[in-house]
């Protein structure tokens, strides 16, 4: 499976946290 871009959600008890990658495969 080829993911141009990958969100992934974090959970933490301080907050939320929301990191986006930007990590293209060839």
């Amino acid at each position: 499976e080829m993911l141009d871009e990958v969100q992934v959600e974090g959970t933490f008890p301080d907050g939320t946290k929301l990191v986006t990658i930007h990590h293209p495969i060839r």
